[in-house]
């Protein structure tokens, strides 16, 4: 609750000294006029004419009035400049003790401008302040897991190629497995790195879309059929599906490649026991919406909101079988956010769908 500003008594009493030497200045002047009328001459006038009595009283009743308007103001004015002395002396005292503090102070009209702006400022500022620590914190998990993630393999090619570096082996074809291994293992971290790289790319501000006119149901024909003989060997069958037949949209179509690509590979490898995985595209008035849905193991309901986080893994196990990064889901949702869209995740025991939303067309970046 805002609380207004009390003056103390040394500005109550300046208040009102100010005041009361107004009005009696307004007197003194006063008289000195009415003298120079001359005083014989204006009582004269006044037993002579009656009416003028009435328009002379009507006149000081008038007189008054403005006096004390005006006093009014001036005192008013003083006021106003105390409440800004005050305003001044508080917004230093907030800057000094503590910049995240907002200022609950009322005040009239024409000043509380001033603590709005003031609480505004403080308002971005705590905001920025926090957006940094978060980034900050981001960074270091990053590192962190970027570190974690290439020690293992690293290790791996360090202590095969030491084997063979110090010749401890019985023959070639014993050399030829620690070189596969270690061999391997550089794919991994290579695998990680760009998968990084590209993660960072799209987060980037500068990133820009080459937009073009495609046909979504074309581009998800022929993922299909990029992905039907991986399909094939894990006993899965890709349908796809599309409403109308010809779906024409404005994108970046190998940004969005990438986003299928990643979301059709997660379900590859994730999608334990599934026999499908469907690719369903609608259009819906000014969107189109894209579903890549698979009829395998659901997610974990405690795992589907950190999905999309950045080296995110629903079982630490999966990664060391499959090989994921832990990022392609996360690149695969700033591809859909640079379009302009939106992605979300659903499962259960019928299904696993990834379902994103796209405006038809984008403005050109």
């Amino acid at each position: 609750m805002n609380k207004r500003i009390k003056l103390n008594a040394k500005e109550k009493g300046v208040l009102l000294f100010e005041g009361i030497g107004t009005f009696l200045l307004f007197q003194v002047i006063n008289a000195i006029i009415i003298g120079s009328l001359g005083k014989n001459n204006f009582m004269g006038n006044l037993q002579n004419n009656w009416s003028l009595l009435t328009n002379k009283i009507w006149a000081v009743i008038v007189v008054l009035i403005m006096e004390v308007a005006l006093t009014g103001i001036i005192v008013l004015s003083t006021f106003h400049k105390m409440e800004l002395e005050q305003i001044k002396q508080i917004l230093h005292k907030a800057a000094i003790d503590d910049q995240t503090k907002q200022v609950q102070t009322k005040v009239n009209p024409s000043l509380q401008g001033i603590i709005e702006i003031f609480n505004l400022l403080i308002l971005n500022m705590d905001q920025h302040a926090q957006e940094q620590r978060q980034s900050e914190k981001s960074k270091d998990e990053l590192i962190s897991n970027v570190s974690h993630d290439i020690r293992t393999p690293l290790t791996s090619v360090i202590g095969y190629l030491g084997l063979i570096e110090g010749k401890n082996f019985n023959d070639l074809n014993q050399i030829l497995k620690y070189t596969h291994i270690a061999y391997k293992k550089s794919l991994e971290m290579q695998n990680l790195v760009n998968s990084l790289f590209e993660f960072a790319n799209v987060q980037h501000a500068t990133s820009r879309l080459k937009m073009t006119k495609f046909d979504m149901a074309q581009m998800l024909d022929q993922l299909s059929a990029d992905f039907e003989l991986e399909a094939n060997k894990r006993g899965m069958e890709i349908i796809v599906n599309s409403t109308p037949d010809k779906i024409m949209m404005q994108g970046d179509t190998e940004k969005l490649g990438r986003v299928f690509n990643n979301l059709i590979m997660n379900a590859l490898k994730y999608g334990k026991g599934a026999t499908h995985i469907w690719l369903n595209a609608e259009q819906k008035d000014q969107e189109v919406v894209v579903t890549v849905a698979n009829n395998g193991q659901p997610i974990p309901k405690d795992s589907l909101k950190h999905v999309f986080d950045r080296f995110y893994r629903v079982e630490d196990s999966r990664s060391k079988k499959t090989g994921g990064t832990g990022l392609g889901l996360a690149i695969a949702q700033s591809m859909v956010q640079l379009h302009g869209g939106t992605i979300a995740v659903t499962s259960d025991k019928e299904k696993t769908s990834f379902i994103s939303h796209f405006p038809i067309s984008k403005s050109k970046d």
